[in-house]
């Protein structure tokens, strides 16, 4: 249990935010400096009748929403640090007010630019050729020009956001305060406390069957007695989604999802406005030809476990359990830095700078966030949280969350921020590659064929998470917006049905799907996040190929997917791709990696 208070907290094991404010009173000063830049804003009339009016408004715009970014950012990695901390969360609670400000002045934006017939627009940029800076904003801005409302409909939208969001904050707070489950024994007899957090990232891959399968059990129950209520939430969530949709004249509420991202929206992360068709073929794709190279692999893990069913709760069991290998962060440091030489010196110098100037909180201690992300500060370099255990599994997932940082870095350094919200489709792929490095760096320069297996074990998990788990998440969600266009109750019987019908269909006969399988929906947040599951297959995969590519190319293809990183949101995730010599548009890329990991299943097989 955590005793360890974050004043404790060695100064190595945390990040050096002193490059975003040197102090809290240079925060405060920013603080007040964004807040009146606000109030300005709002007393001054939007003038977009000339060239330079507009160029003026983008260049204020873009100053403010990047000084947001530092002070918001500022106060949500200290609320990381420790969220029980009433400093940090007034500071965190005072940021998001004002993000609510920026927000209205996001919409008043967009409003008076889509006020402007597209041919000024367009006139305007031929006559002031500095508004070619902020181009990608203002093709985003055109892109929704058809589907938009009124604007009064629009800043009531926009004022309406906390009460919209509402099935999300039921979710997230029902889940980490209201849920609770009941203590069960271990193969040993011992008391083990069970939530989703511990189950998700300790039980569920524990080598102890009687744990796992005591904690499954007492994780169902514990859901069941919040399905009915769960369920009126998810399926509010798909109602206000399916309205809005209807509202913006979208043919179904999958073509809004994908299609729609308003540069108001404050969203970081943009959809590519690929189609429903696209869509659904990725997940086709993964169903029918990823499960049965899954389903070979837990027939592997029926066999290795000497079970005589593989239960749900046995599907990420470890099959070698004694082989857990410690690493010191240090260690891990000199292996990533290492591993990602591939992709040119500059790269590797800013995942070198992620060590040297302290990147990365990995502090132990009470109040401290539990799950790990990548970022960066626009105008500072990346970030990273990460609780960091000290086992081999940390290294690739602590290398997973630089990938983010430095590619987010990347980006920063070289793209406007109004103009750099990230591709949906892209951005796991560049996290996922560096997995992928340090997998080759170990099999290159580690001897140890117990590691190699341990190393093909972890790909699959890997795959597992990404291709398996994300994809079904969509598939779900696709079943049930389809249903909410019908106008089809979305019951609690409905949603888990569909659920467990979705998990039968990929496991065949080799997993048993129960009760509990069919209330997995009310796991993850995923749900209420539109269809952002899917886009992990896609960067994976995509990565996966991106791996294979620099092994038989070289360093020029990392390099070049230096350079490709370096656009940020500027193209499309297809683009980006295309940039990097992968063409997404068609399945292949996919197939291809679905094919690699048919390789690792034999691989395994062999050496079992």
């Amino acid at each position: 249990m955590k005793t360890i208070m974050r004043q404790d907290v060695p100064a190595e094991e945390t990040w050096d935010l002193t490059a975003i404010f040197a102090s809290e009173e240079q925060w405060e000063k920013a603080f007040l400096y964004v807040k009146q830049s606000c109030e300005t804003f709002f007393n001054k009339e939007v003038l977009l009748d000339s060239a330079e009016h507009t160029l003026t408004l983008l260049q204020t715009y873009d100053q403010l929403v990047g000084d947001y970014s530092r002070v918001s950012s500022y106060a949500f990695y200290l609320y990381s640090e420790d969220g029980t901390d009433a400093i940090n969360q007034h500071r965190l609670g005072r940021a998001q007010s004002l993000g609510k400000s920026c927000a209205s002045i996001s919409t008043a934006v967009v409003n008076a630019l889509l006020a402007l017939p597209k041919e000024t627009v367009q006139a305007y940029i031929a006559e002031k050729n500095e508004l070619s800076t902020y181009a990608r904003f203002l093709e985003k801005v055109d892109a929704i020009r058809t589907h938009t409302l009124e604007p009064k409909m629009e800043d009531m939208l926009s004022a309406l956001s906390p009460a919209l969001n509402t099935p999300n904050a039921v979710y997230l707070s029902v889940t980490s305060s209201d849920l609770t489950f009941e203590p069960v024994h271990d193969q040993d007899g011992k008391l083990v406390p069970v939530s989703l957090f511990t189950y998700m990232t300790q039980v569920e891959t524990s080598p102890d069957t009687t744990l796992r399968r005591n904690a499954y059990k007492s994780l169902s129950a514990g859901l069941n007695n919040y399905q009915h209520g769960m369920a009126q939430t998810l399926a509010s969530e798909i109602q206000k989604q399916s309205t809005i949709a209807k509202l913006r004249d979208y043919p179904s509420t999958l073509d809004y999802l994908l299609h729609y991202n308003s540069p108001a929206s404050g969203s970081f992360y943009e959809g590519d406005g690929v189609s429903k068709h696209y869509f659904e073929s990725v997940l086709d794709t993964f169903q029918q030809e990823l499960a049965p190279h899954m389903q070979r692999y837990a027939r592997l893990r029926k066999k290795e476990l000497g079970l005589d069913q593989l239960l749900f709760s046995d599907v990420k069991a470890p099959l070698d359990p004694t082989y857990d290998p410690s690493i010191t962060f240090a260690e891990a440091g000199e292996i990533i830095v290492e591993a990602v030489a591939v992709l040119g010196a500059e790269y590797q110098e800013l995942m070198r700078k992620a060590f040297s100037e302290r990147w990365v909180y990995r502090g132990d201690n009470v109040g401290r966030r539990m799950i790990a992300f990548g970022g960066a500060v626009h105008g500072v370099h990346g970030y990273s949280f990460y609780p960091w255990g000290g086992k081999l599994f940390d290294l690739i997932l602590l290398g997973h969350e630089l990938g983010h940082a430095v590619h987010l870095n990347l980006s920063n350094d070289n793209q406007k921020i109004i103009n750099n919200s990230q591709s949906l489709l892209f951005i796991e792929a560049p996290s996922t590659l560096v997995e992928h490095l340090i997998v080759r760096y170990l099999r290159e320069n580690r001897e140890d064929q117990r590691l190699h297996r341990w190393l093909n074990m972890y790909q699959m998990m890997s795959y597992h998470h990404n291709c398996v788990t994300h994809v079904l998440e969509a598939e779900l969600l696709r079943r049930l917006y389809t249903m909410a266009d019908e106008q089809i109750p979305l019951t609690t019987a409905v949603i888990s049905d569909t659920k467990g019908e979705i998990l039968s269909q990929f496991w065949g006969d080799t997993v048993v799907i129960d009760e509990g399988a069919k209330l997995t929906w009310m796991r993850q947040p995923h749900y209420y996040m539109n269809v952002y599951p899917f886009t992990y297959s896609v960067g994976t995969s995509a990565s996966t190929v991106m791996a294979n590519r620099i092994e038989e190319v070289g360093i020029s293809a990392g390099e070049q997917w230096t350079e490709v990183l370096k656009r940020g949101g500027t193209l499309s995730g297809l683009d980006l791709y295309k940039l990097a010599g992968l063409d997404l548009s068609s399945m292949r890329v996919i197939k291809d990696a679905i094919a690699h990991v048919g390789t690792i299943v034999a691989e395994l097989e062999q050496s079992f």
